[in-house]
């Protein structure tokens, strides 16, 4: 069985205000975009706000749903749907654990980071949100990683090597990703760039993939007690 994530507290922190969700949505999403989500609780509650924008604009939006609960929220709030299979990404947004200088970004809050890491690579524009505090020089910290459920042990085992890995789990039973994986939340050791990081991380067999997001943003938006939007192009205007 799949295992949906709720909106915890800390998920709800990462949340931005109703007033610069407005904002931010009226800046970037124009009619007839094809946006697309991380898979995490925040970006379910986003997508919400995102529908009674549109709805209240008459602005016509489709969604490349990123999780089963995804797709069950865009059928009820009457949002089309689309395959990434048959489309290109115009404009997707994660809410994020930790952004750097250089954009790259830490996502631990998911259901899939193959979903997450393939919206990332196909979208035109990749926006990702995050505090201001946590928007770092170096990131650091915990990363999470998507893993294969066989010999799970083993795959553990090699993680050592790298830091304090531990399986993520509910009521004592291993969290199954969308795609039926397991998740290993790995506390990093600082020597390693993240580059290396994520390189030695999928060396292991069974590592499928890493929360390090390595290239993907094109614009950082962080929200504190100011609402500061960062630019690949550095441009002011952002």
């Amino acid at each position: 069985m799949l295992f949906i994530q709720e909106m915890s507290k800390e998920s709800s922190e990462k949340m931005i205000t109703n007033d610069r969700i407005e904002a931010l949505l009226e800046k970037y999403v124009l009619n007839k975009s094809i946006v697309s989500f991380g898979t995490g609780p925040t970006n379910e509650a986003f997508l919400k706000k995102l529908a009674l924008y549109t709805l209240q604009n008459g602005l016509k939006i489709s969604v490349v749903p990123t999780s089963h609960t995804m797709g069950i929220l865009c059928s009820q709030l009457r949002i089309p749907t689309v395959s990434l299979d048959d489309v290109e990404v115009d404009l997707a947004f994660d809410f994020v654990d930790q952004v750097d200088e250089d954009f790259n970004y830490i996502s631990n809050e998911t259901t899939s980071l193959i979903r997450d890491k393939m919206i990332a690579q196909d979208a035109a524009e990749m926006i990702v949100i995050a505090q201001e505090k946590d928007f770092v020089n170096k990131l650091s910290g915990k990363m999470c990683l998507e893993t294969s459920a066989f010999a799970i042990n083993k795959t553990i085992a090699q993680l050592m090597n790298m830091g304090d890995p531990e399986l993520r789990k509910i009521n004592g039973k291993p969290v199954m990703s969308e795609t039926g994986h397991y998740f290993v939340d790995l506390a990093f050791d600082d020597i390693f760039e993240i580059e290396d990081l994520d390189y030695q991380a999928k060396k292991i067999p069974g590592v499928l993939e890493t929360s390090l997001f390595i290239g993907y943003a094109d614009r950082v938006i962080l929200h504190g007690d100011n609402l500061i939007v960062k630019s690949r192009m550095n441009n002011p205007d952002a």
